[in-house]
């Protein structure tokens, strides 16, 4: 399966006098009982609103003004708060900062407050295509979603909507528009936080997505199609750690039947508080599906969020600082070759690298890493997503005719400029 980066019965036979005598009791009862419950209907309405009146404010995601900004709760402002609400979830201590919990909203008073936080986001991309057998460079446009962190104009989004992107604008809910700066991406995480110049901005307040329950009720915004912006759609939680290979990567995402189309990526996925609590990424492609869209839990990215912010990258990842292609070994030789071990060959070592202070040289094949096998790029960037940086990992390499293990400490992977 592929992913995209969208009777009740009735009982017979009660004798009539029964049914007539059962009514006259059930009328003198009913009096009676209608009495105890206009007190305590009254009662109620006195409790219901003493517990509305003691709801904490509001919170949503700012910067802080320190020299790393992180993602922290502040009051929204007044205006976007709805009047009423149908119920309380209580706070929890262990909740970390930057999460809070209101009163549950209708669909309507959670659309009102988190549509002005999605954007439409509209990008210009160069590709290679081929004209006769000649390939040419073109011009291509794109369009997703994002979702605004900061008053101030950071906003997240998914790492494949802006990947590539030679020129981003964003649209806001109230029409005006402005062109983007990519801050950073974290594709492991098809992650990205980009800026538009802008102030007064309504960012989104952070849910604990770790809360989630499957059955709970949800809202997807975002612009789908690429065209139909702000849209709102409906459905409940369908699993909340589910497990999908996303575009060739592994992600443990939040499932939703909420209508997830082409352009709802980076997009917002709201609980009934109105906070956000997952980033819409992926969908089901098969024809034969319904249903069945992803979010990126925020939870699982609060951290990379706030490295994003920062410095424009994800710190603490590791690095071995190699180029490589994939080899295949062949046993034998001339036409009597056939086919050996698939592997991964370093053509170039990046200077002051872990490579390099591990002695790897140009021309090594790495086989292994702690026992795992290597066959191709692919696996070799999977594994060392396992590791941090500081880590180390023995390198089962072959040099020449001989074969021998390798400790490597990793370094910090940092973005080239």
């Amino acid at each position: 399966m592929e992913y995209e980066q969208p009777r009740r019965t009735r009982r017979h036979g009660v004798a009539t006098s029964v049914l007539i005598a059962c009514t006259a009791m059930a009328v003198v009862i009913g009096l009676f009982a209608g009495v105890i419950l206009m007190n305590s209907t009254a009662q109620y309405r006195q409790k219901k609103e003493a517990a509305v009146t003691a709801l904490p404010e509001t919170a949503a995601p700012v910067v802080t003004a320190s020299d790393e900004p992180v993602i922290t709760a502040s009051p929204e402002p007044a205006a976007a708060t709805p009047t009423e609400t149908a119920g309380v979830t209580p706070e929890h201590a262990s909740v970390p900062a930057g999460f809070a919990y209101e009163g549950q909203y209708t669909r309507a008073q959670v659309v009102e407050l988190a549509a002005p936080s999605v954007v439409g986001i509209d990008g210009v991309f160069e590709v290679t295509v081929s004209y006769w057998g000649m390939p040419q460079t073109v011009e291509q446009s794109g369009s997703g979603s994002g979702v605004i962190l900061t008053a101030d104009g950071y906003i997240a989004t998914c790492a494949h909507v802006v990947d590539g992107a030679k020129k981003l604008t964003v649209t806001l809910n109230d029409d005006t528009s402005y062109e983007a700066t990519l801050i950073g991406t974290d594709p492991r995480n098809d992650l990205a936080i980009i800026k538009i110049d802008a102030e007064g901005l309504t960012p989104a307040a952070l849910g604990d997505s770790d809360m989630l329950t499957v059955g709970e009720d949800v809202i997807a915004i975002g612009n789908p199609l690429g065209e139909l912006r702000g849209t709102a759609t409906s459905g409940i939680v369908s699993a909340v750690r589910r497990s999908i290979t996303v575009e060739g990567t592994e992600m443990e995402l939040v499932q939703t039947d909420a209508a997830i189309s082409p352009g709802n990526s980076g997009g917002g996925l709201f609980n009934t508080s109105g906070k956000l609590i997952g980033i819409v990424n992926a969908k089901v492609s098969d024809t034969s599906a319904e249903g069945l869209g992803f979010a990126i839990p925020v939870n699982s990215v609060v951290k990379e969020i706030n490295d994003l912010l920062n410095y424009g990258y994800v710190t603490g990842r590791a690095a071995l600082g190699v180029y490589t292609q994939n080899v295949s070994l062949t046993n034998g030789y001339g036409y009597f070759s056939y086919g050996g071990t698939r592997c991964v060959q370093i053509t170039e070592i990046v200077a002051d690298s872990a490579a390099q202070a591990a002695g790897l040289q140009v021309g090594d094949l790495i086989l292994e890493i702690d026992g795992k096998t290597v066959s191709s790029n692919a696996d070799l960037s999977d594994l060392i997503a396992a590791y941090n940086a500081g880590d180390t990992a023995m390198f089962t390499i072959r040099r020449g005719s001989e074969r021998m293990t390798v400790a490597v400490t990793f370094g910090e992977y940092k973005p080239e400029n």
